[in-house]
């Protein structure tokens, strides 16, 4: 616990207190929070690649010397999260040497980062000709240079993830490295998108740095830092206060994960013990599966950590239903500790490739909040989506000379909650990306959508159901290549409380044709020809609470939005829905419902 938090005897936690006036205090506060949105927003309109402009696949934030984090962007809490541990990676590698008009690169996963496409930019903050801070930030590259276009999976070690930037300058005292830029282009098959993105992220930490040093000339370095401070005991004290709610105790949840890429039949197990002790909780990932011999390993200290983090965070001090704004930041981060064994799939041993990790690590939040759920069953939901279809279409173009790469993180789904329904057809848990619309795709690429809507069949059934995936399918127009890093395809999001389980997640090829077939959860660089559709189909997630305890007027909005029978509403909702009137038939539907059998 920071020294500036104190614990009472009987268990309270007191908010700090700091000598800066309070006015101070929230102007120099919020002024932190708009210099992380701003950053993002520059970094959004420089871009020239989808997967930043449109996706906003990004992070940004403002870190102290030690890489604490001191403010961050509104955007993926994977790429945020992980910056921390980006700048502690290289600021061990480079020993501190670290001088005015830098730029750090830098993608190792097994020192910091959240994997190799995520490349991150830190520019120094110096002030009075002292180190003082870090603008940083961090996007998803649309090639790395790997075995196969855009994304991977079946790899042999991290050497074939694509290019290593670990802890490289590349811009030494305000001069470019020439060498290394060319180094950034000639190893990808999409130079000109990732030159774009890089000059994107150095322009939007540079503007960060160009913050903070206006904001220190206005109220002073030791007022500006002696803020941060406060703000990360006060995000830390108001964190351990909600978790001193709950009663101390081991909670458990398992799961399993499809399989890694290359043995098709092995499923992989997460296994998760929340331990809540006091004012602290600790993830427990022990009796998980071992590390896999393909990229489908997570980088502990990048993504578990923060995935963790996350967990906790927006389980307890949720900012959509609190009563005052707490920062993001690095106080979020100290009631949490978390353990995964050396050589299991969330903690592997070098080298091991660790290129896709986003599905695991989803699985483990949704384990969380199912482990949870008895003692906050207000707080939890149904099983989510917890997975990310991430998909790579890809081709080369011979008259350009270069690659046509377009990545994807397609939508997922929210389970039943307490008081509502699950969200539809969204990112959910931590990914916090946006879907490509179909305009941009079929402007840049020799692509074309042919459907885009919410998938059909019964979402999770509950008392407040399951969101509802989605449902795409494109078509080549020439011969490419397709990849996908997804899951959820073999274990569907489990119900809660007496709610069913939902739907899981397909990737089909060429549907409904004489060459119909339906793929694994991961493919690598799979070559499809020119006329070639596939179709990716989001997990449906699960209900909360006894289908016969839903509001019958809800049911029938379900049934006039086509995502239920007459038959299944009458089955497993016990509602008798007229359908030449389209309204409840009121008198069946009591006279039903007390005969429904409790589940």
């Amino acid at each position: 616990m920071n020294s500036h938090v104190k614990e009472k005897a009987e268990g309270a936690i007191r908010l700090p207190v700091s000598p800066i006036d309070p006015v101070s205090l929230r102007v120099i506060g919020g002024a932190f929070n708009a210099v992380a949105r701003e950053m993002a927003q520059v970094l959004y309109r420089m871009s020239n690649s989808s997967i930043v402009r449109e996706s906003e696949d990004i992070g940004c934030g403002i870190f102290d010397v030690d890489g604490r984090e001191l403010c961050e962007s509104e955007t993926s809490p994977m790429h945020i999260g992980s910056l921390p541990f980006y700048i502690r990676g290289f600021m061990r590698k480079l020993k501190g040497q670290i001088e005015d008009g830098d730029i750090i690169i830098h993608n190792h996963p097994y020192h910091g980062a959240s994997h190799t496409p995520d490349l991150g930019v830190a520019v120094p903050i110096f002030h009075d000709g002292k180190l003082v801070a870090f603008a940083a930030a961090t996007a998803h590259l649309i090639d790395s240079g790997a075995a196969a276009p855009g994304l991977n999976i079946d790899l042999i070690d991290l050497y074939a993830e694509g290019t290593i930037y670990d802890s490289i300058k590349l811009y030494r005292k305000g001069v470019r490295n020439e060498e290394v830029w060319a180094i950034l282009q000639d190893s990808v098959r999409t130079p000109e998108h990732n030159a774009s993105d890089i000059e994107a992220m150095i322009a939007a930490t540079r503007f960060g740095r160009e913050r903070i040093l206006k904001l220190i000339a206005r109220y002073g370095a030791e007022t500006v830092f002696g803020t941060a401070e406060y703000w990360m005991d006060y995000s830390e004290a108001r964190l351990r206060q909600q978790i001193a709610k709950l009663p101390d105790g081991d909670y458990s949840a398992e799961s399993w994960l499809d399989h890694d890429g290359r043995n098709l039949d092995k499923p992989l197990k997460v296994a998760v013990t929340v331990r809540k002790r006091g004012t602290g909780i600790t993830i427990d990932l022990t009796g998980s599966a071992d590390e896999t011999e393909t990229g489908f390993n997570v980088p502990f200290e990048g993504s578990l950590q923060v995935a963790c983090y996350y967990a906790v965070r927006t389980l307890f001090l949720d900012q959509a239903i609190g009563d005052e704004f707490v920062p993001q930041n690095e106080g979020m981060f100290r009631p949490v500790e978390v353990v995964a064994p050396l050589g299991s799939i969330f903690n592997p041993r070098f080298p091991r490739a660790c290129f896709a990790r986003m599905a695991q690590v989803q699985r483990v939040i949704d384990c969380i909040i199912r482990a949870l759920a008895p003692i906050v069953p207000e707080k939890a939901t149904g099983g989510n989506a917890a997975t990310v279809m991430s998909v790579s279409y890809s081709g080369f173009d011979q008259a350009r000379g270069q690659y046509w790469v377009c990545v994807e993180v397609n939508e997922g789904s929210y389970g039943g909650r307490a008081t509502k329904d699950g969200l539809d057809t969204v990112d959910n848990l931590m990914a916090n990306t946006r879907n490509v619309p179909v305009e941009e795709i079929e402007l840049h690429y020799p692509l074309r959508v042919e459907r885009y809507e919410m998938r059909p069949g019964l979402p999770g059934a509950g008392r407040n159901r399951g969101g509802v995936g989605h449902v795409r399918e494109m078509r080549f127009l020439v011969d490419g290549y397709f990849s996908c890093n997804g899951d959820r395809i073999n274990e569907h999001p489990y119900g809660v409380f007496g709610g069913f389980d939902g739907e899981g997640a397909r990737l089909t090829l060429n549907p409904g044709t004489p060459g119909e077939r339906e793929w694994p959860s991961k493919i690598s660089g799979r070559k499809v020809k020119a006329g070639d559709v596939i179709r990716v189909m989001g997990p449906s997630s699960a209900g909360y609470g006894d289908p016969a305890e839903r509001d019958p007027s809800k049911v029938l909005s379900d049934w006039l939005d086509d995502l239920i029978t007459v038959e299944e509403a009458r089955n497993i909702y016990r509602v008798v829905i007229d359908a030449h009137a389209q309204c409840i038939d009121a008198k069946a539907t009591e006279t039903l419902r007390s005969q429904a059998p409790r589940r």
